[in-house]
């Protein structure tokens, strides 16, 4: 290594300018912290370094470096420095590079101007040290994936169901034989001898279950009649890990607007939701109103079957 490379490396981590005399000078710029968003990343704040050959003069703090450094007067020192920077010449004139250490490297251009290429370690941004850039996945595309994992899941469940081919005929002729067991089993058994609680889910509707000893000439049949929900239609305008996160979010919310705003629990997540609907269409154009605000211009319809 070049004796002159270790005064630069400890120059340039106190100073933002440090001129090498009839080379140039390297200069340190801040760069403020910035965020990307074709990627969502973002950056620290950090030096960038450059070198320009048109600042020739001696600034005087390599000269003092060495000074220091070997305990030498001022022209001792002097001639020194002008030894190592003809050093970095003559090796720029035989074509090769000359590395700098974790500065960077100098090469000879076509026109034998210096050209200097900064290592991608940059040690001399001391202000954000330890900081990394990072990037951040945006909740649209965190929803995308919770989406895709749950239409996968319903994907499998319906591949694990197995399908076993019946015969229509051979159906129709059990039920006609169930059928003509149960209606000799009404005929034939006298009302006094049965057992009313015995038929609380039974298909003999209660009117036909009397102290009478006869049983009416034409049997009456029932029916069975199951309600099911309606599904409903939840416009979501966030989705937490915690509860403490979900009731702080509902808490910042306008309930004069959002009367109906409340949380949704159930899987890894806790979702907000600003107003739930039976109907999809209902559900879909207060989407596209709410959508409007800035705020929740992210906002999705989940479906609760």
């Amino acid at each position: 290594m070049l004796r002159i490379v270790p005064h630069l490396e400890r120059l340039l981590m106190v100073q933002d300018f440090v001129t090498v005399p009839q080379l140039g000078g390297f200069v340190l710029q801040t760069v403020s912290a910035s965020y990307r968003v074709d990627d969502h990343s973002f950056h620290p704040t950090y030096k960038e370094i450059t070198f320009n050959t048109t600042i020739r003069h001696n600034d005087g703090l390599l000269v003092e470096s060495y000074i220091t450094k070997y305990g030498v007067d001022y022209r001792h020192a002097y001639r020194m420095l002008k030894d190592d920077i003809n050093e970095i010449t003559e090796i720029l004139s035989k074509g090769m590079n000359v590395s700098l250490g974790a500065i960077g490297t100098f090469r000879n251009g076509r026109e034998g101007e210096i050209l200097f290429r900064p290592n991608d370690t940059n040690p001399f941004s001391t202000e954000s040290y330890g900081l990394a850039s990072f990037r951040l996945r945006t909740l649209y595309a965190l929803q995308r994936e919770e989406e895709e994992a749950l239409l996968a899941a319903g994907e499998k469940a319906r591949k694990d169901i197995f399908y076993i081919p019946v015969n229509r005929k051979l159906l129709r002729g059990i039920a006609s034989v169930a059928a003509a067991i149960l209606l000799f089993l009404i005929i034939s058994t006298p009302v006094k001898d049965i057992d009313t609680q015995a038929y609380t889910a039974s298909f003999i509707p209660v009117e036909m279950v009397s102290a009478s000893p006869r049983v009416a000439s034409k049997p009456v049949t029932g029916s069975m009649q199951a309600s099911t929900d309606a599904p409903q239609y939840y416009v979501i305008v966030s989705s937490v890990n915690t509860t403490k996160q979900a009731n702080d979010y509902l808490a910042a919310m306008d309930r004069s607007v959002f009367k109906r705003a409340n949380k949704l629990t159930g899987g890894s997540k806790i979702r907000i939701y600003a107003n739930k609907f039976y109907s999809r269409e209902k559900a879909n154009a207060y989407m596209a109103k709410l959508r409007k605000n800035p705020k929740y211009a992210d906002a999705w319809i989940y479906e609760n079957p």
